[in-house]
């Protein structure tokens, strides 16, 4: 019997795995990676995209090569979630019917599905607090930028201009195709007023979780959970995806079971550790905004 809850275990923990990044919206801009074998608070590094600088050239001896290497982000895992939970005899018989552990852990997600979203949504709105580091940012003379559909489009089309800007010398913060938007729902309101938004556009191959649309270049994704640090105010992010922000989690759920004293149901229990950090604060831009909604 040990080995078919041990196999329930494998299926909780490979079900997470599987599906974890793909509930993430926020975490899009981030390269995130998991991490085995660490404790609260240990520090990880996170490889981050490297980048290769060019020079000017006159046709004479080239200098000393530079040395191509990724750039590391560390990121200390500080934060947790924890799960306890407990299976009746014929849930664990049905999962210990199993043939194998694919058929399993398929059947395992039904059961954790939530607890994934949950983990994924935590994770996500730690990221979106790290708004504060926004090496693009806009309000309205420290107040937030009152949202109408207008300024809703034109608040783009700023961001655009100041990542395609870049710093002058042929660097520049934009990439097409990659550059996403996350905003509120209360932001998808007034974009909602916009012909170009009032229907997902066709033809995509592959619609990312929470997409919306496409303005000034941004794919817009929506997210409950962006920062909002007072009622009716939000920070919507900007930047590139998964060169923008950085993000590391336990990929070992610590998942044990045990059978409590007058109880003949098995519980399991287990936690996820997770950090996030801002390495590329110039790939990322906020903007205050205040999202009233009301129908006219």
């Amino acid at each position: 019997m040990s080995g078919t809850k041990q196999m329930i275990v494998n299926a909780f923990n490979m079900a997470f795995d599987r599906h974890f990044y793909n509930e993430m919206v926020i975490g899009q801009l981030a390269h995130t990676e998991a991490k085995g074998d660490v404790n609260k608070g240990d520090e990880v590094n996170i490889t981050m995209p490297s980048i290769v600088s060019l020079f000017d050239y006159d046709g004479g001896d080239l200098p000393t090569a530079e040395t191509a290497t990724v750039s590391i982000c560390k990121v200390k895992l500080d934060r947790g979630k924890a799960f306890h939970f407990e299976l009746s005899e014929m849930e664990e018989k049905m999962l210990g019917a199993c043939t194998n552990q694919e058929e399993a852990t398929g059947i395992a997600k039904d059961y954790c599905d939530d607890a994934i979203k949950q983990f994924a949504a935590t994770v996500d709105a730690a990221y979106a607090n790290l708004y504060t580091r926004a090496g693009h940012y806009l309000d309205d003379n420290g107040s937030a930028i009152t949202l109408s559909a207008q300024n809703a489009k034109d608040i783009f089309a700023y961001m655009q201009a100041k990542f395609q800007r870049g710093d002058g010398k042929g660097h520049t913060n934009w990439i097409d195709g990659n550059m996403l938007c996350i905003i509120p729902p209360e932001y998808q309101f007034f974009l909602g007023k916009l012909d170009e938004l009032k229907y997902t556009p066709e033809g995509k191959k592959e619609i990312q979780k929470g997409y919306i649309g496409e303005l000034c270049g941004w794919q817009i994704l929506v997210s409950n959970n962006i920062a909002q640090p007072q009622d009716g105010v939000f920070y919507p992010l900007f930047g590139i995806k998964g060169k923008t922000l950085a993000g590391g989690i336990s990929s070992n759920l610590n998942t044990t079971f045990y059978t409590p004293e007058k109880n003949f149901n098995t519980c399991y229990k287990g936690y996820g550790l997770y950090g996030v950090g801002a390495p590329r604060a110039d790939f990322l831009g906020t903007v205050k905004v205040s999202a009233q909604l009301a129908l006219s």
